[in-house]
């Protein structure tokens, strides 16, 4: 039986699996391949070799990994973000941003086995990152050469739900400034171990007032700055810790969704959704109005950690087990 040689004129199907091999039958077989390595295929049905990328400039440490990030203000004014370990370098139309002569770079808390745990989301000249183990971050460019990266300041929350224990709290003033926050006892804080050092930086509210930790000095007395006036210095039981902090894990994912910044994925509540109130990007005050901050945790048959958010019709949440979506 003579040898044929088959024409294939188009690469549309890419490459199949090896399971797909003798299956003439298959509609997409005459337009598919085994190995299609290092080409580009055309709409048009044609492939061609994969063109080439131009050098710009060499990582500030080659030996370590590094991860490049987009940050897109509008089709003309885009950048390409290099981040390395605990510094961004900036590069711009085809060429790195410099600075006094040297490569303009700002510093970052991030260490090289954190830069592919990042997630962000960009509005115009801000993006927000996020790692599980440090604050959520706020990069601000007001000029090629003037960027920061800064620790964004809630204006309220989010919270974790209100103490439902006997345990009361007291300030030692209900003025503002460094005051202790002295706990009756340890029961329902921090699953009943009481105030940890991983607690710095963590905001309590009650009593109409709002103080942040800076330091702990025993398990039960901790010292914070009161930036909301508590109305007395009455002991009170109805007070709510914040959602974010060292102890209980930093949000692994961010994304726009519908004028409000959703965060989710902490160390404590890998399954809740924290929603900032509409058009207030930092505001996570929550309430019973239209436009508050919500609080919301993905009813399932199992507890997996959210590990993305993707904002298109819908609010698609994935986690290792499954996708949801909010509306």
């Amino acid at each position: 039986m003579p040898r044929t040689t088959a024409s294939i004129n188009s690469f549309v199907s890419g490459e199949f699996s090896a399971k797909l091999d003798g299956r003439t039958d298959f509609e997409k077989y005459s337009s598919g391949c085994k190995t299609l390595q290092n080409m580009l295929v055309h709409p048009q049905g044609a492939a061609a070799r994969r063109v080439g990328t131009q050098f710009i400039a060499e990582v500030k440490t080659s030996s370590l990994k590094t991860r490049l990030i987009p940050f897109e203000f509008s089709t003309t004014q885009t950048y390409v973000l290099e981040f390395g370990n605990t510094y961004i370098r900036f590069f711009k139309d085809k060429g790195q941003i410099i600075s006094s002569g040297s490569a303009y770079e700002i510093s970052s808390p991030y260490l090289t086995a954190e830069l592919f745990e990042l997630k962000f989301a960009q509005s115009a000249d801000v993006m927000y990152i996020t790692h599980p183990n440090h604050e959520v971050m706020k990069l601000s460019r007001t000029g090629h050469t003037s960027w920061s990266l800064t620790e964004v300041a809630f204006t309220d929350g989010p919270y974790l739900t209100t103490n439902t224990t006997s345990t009361t709290l007291t300030p030692s003033s209900a003025s503002t400034g460094s005051r202790n926050i002295t706990a009756s006892a340890t029961t329902g804080i921090n699953g009943g171990v009481g105030w940890l050092a991983t607690d710095v930086g963590r905001i309590i509210s009650f009593n109409s007032g709002k103080a942040k930790i800076t330091s702990r000095t025993s398990a039960t007395v901790a010292v914070a700055t009161v930036t909301t006036a508590f109305a007395n210095t009455n002991a009170k039981d109805d007070w709510k810790l914040g959602a974010f902090s060292d102890t209980t894990g930093h949000p692994s994912c961010v994304s726009f969704f519908e004028q409000r910044l959703v965060f989710a994925g902490t160390t404590d509540e890998p399954q809740t959704l924290y929603f900032s109130k509409s058009g207030d990007y930092e505001n996570m005050t929550t309430g019973t109005n239209a436009d508050d901050a919500m609080v919301y945790t993905i009813a399932s048959n199992q507890v997996n950690k959210i590990r993305y958010l993707k904002a298109v019709r819908t609010l698609l949440i994935g986690t290792t087990g499954g996708e949801f979506s909010v509306c």
